[in-house]
């Protein structure tokens, strides 16, 4: 019997499905966040009152159901007919992949929630690319050895965080809160960030936990009051070219906010100087930090290297020294005031500090209790502050300067 042309013109994947012909997977559902009790009782008054009006989504050889498991648990209850497309998926995890790029599609998708998938999405990729290398090296040549090197899998925080970003259409800062989030916000707190119009925000929750880390992690400060502070803070840069170089394989980074937390006042000296160090894309945020602490600041010095490094714009050839002062301190005396700039080759170590800067400031400020901010060794004469150091603080300033 020929069929109508109602027939020959329907799409071929396009079936009437009932609830029990196909199957809905705890593992492919755990990818998506479940709807509240609001929206899923909704969406059952819809079907009810409507039918379903979107088609399920499902995969031709398992019969799972990639798109439009809560539509089939309500038409399996109320035994409602719907349709369904079918799609060839290789695995599990292309599946899932596929299932994170639709939902990218919805309005009402939180940034949080982008983020999220943005970093499952990530992880999926980087499963399958391990795996297809594994399949790839099992087939060498006889004699050579059928394991899976682990440094294939090996991937930078940088690298994840951009493509993630990428993905998600997302800044890589709202990756990296997400990525804090997930391992350390509260439920409570990740349902809101999931739920539209909550008015709660990813750099609340983000600000609330790192302030809590900062309390408990933080080194105690040594006591007394101090006239010279140095600080090399440990910057947190959105632009990384090259992941194998970023500051963050060597030493962890803290944002602006984060730094602007840390109690400097509290022992800075009524009539004080800082001096900290800016690279040249930091120098607002430096100025800003200098101000939140409670300086203003009034000159720089600048250290020159004797070869080019990275840049974005240009070249780095120059680190800056910002100098800022906090009440009245009284001038270097004009024997003991340096210039501008000042040659010294770069150290070993990543972001080590030439000695010829603690030279310049011991002669500008010779009477001054000194202080070295985020220190990576002690200089005598000077107390140090820092996670890298290798002791324990030793001593306390004077309260004079």
């Amino acid at each position: 019997m020929s069929s109508s042309p109602a027939d020959q013109n329907q799409p071929k994947n396009l079936q009437v499905a009932k609830g029990e012909d196909v199957v809905i997977d705890p593992e492919l559902e755990t990818v998506l966040r479940p709807l509240s009790k609001e929206e899923y009782e909704a969406l059952e008054k819809s079907i009810l009152e409507e039918g379903v009006r979107d088609r399920v989504v499902i995969d031709k050889k398992t019969r799972k159901v990639v798109e439009g498991q809560n539509r089939v648990r309500i038409c399996r209850k109320y035994n409602i007919p719907f349709e369904v497309t079918e799609k060839n998926f290789a695995n599990s995890n292309e599946m899932k992949m596929w299932m994170i790029q639709n939902q990218f599609a919805r309005r009402n998708l939180t940034l949080y929630d982008r983020g999220n998938l943005g970093l499952q999405f990530v992880s999926l990729k980087m499963s399958e690319a391990a795996k297809q290398r594994q399949r790839e090296h099992a087939g060498t040549a006889p004699g050579r050895p059928k394991t899976l090197s682990s440094n294939l899998t090996e991937v930078s925080p940088i690298d994840v965080r951009k493509e993630a970003a990428k993905i998600a259409a997302v800044s890589e800062g709202t990756i990296a809160m997400v990525k804090v989030i997930n391992e350390k916000a509260t439920d409570e707190e990740k349902t809101q960030l999931s739920k539209p119009g909550s008015g709660v925000s990813i750099r609340k929750i983000y600000m609330d936990i790192r302030r809590k880390e900062l309390e408990t992690e933080t080194p105690a400060f040594p006591g007394g009051k101090y006239g010279l502070i140095l600080a090399d803070p440990p910057w947190r840069f959105e632009f990384i070219e090259d992941a194998a170089r970023s500051v963050e394989n060597h030493y962890a980074t803290m944002t602006l906010e984060e730094l602007k937390l840390l109690p400097i006042p509290s022992i800075a000296h009524n009539d004080c100087v800082l001096a900290i160090w800016a690279p040249n894309c930091k120098l607002a945020e430096a100025c800003e930090l200098m101000k939140a602490w409670g300086f203003k600041q009034e000159s720089s010095i600048a250290w020159v290297k004797p070869s080019k490094g990275l840049g974005h714009y240009v070249r780095n050839q120059h680190e800056n020294l910002l100098l800022g002062v906090k009440g009245n301190p009284p001038t270097p005396l004009p024997k003991n005031r340096p210039p501008s700039i000042f040659y010294a080759p770069r150290g070993k170590q990543h972001s080590q500090k030439p000695i010829k800067v603690y030279q310049i400031l011991e002669k500008m400020y010779p009477r001054f209790a000194k202080i070295e901010l985020f220190a990576t060794k002690r200089r005598p004469g000077w107390q140090a502050w820092g996670k890298q150091l290798a002791d324990k603080p030793r001593g306390t300033a004077s309260a004079a300067k």
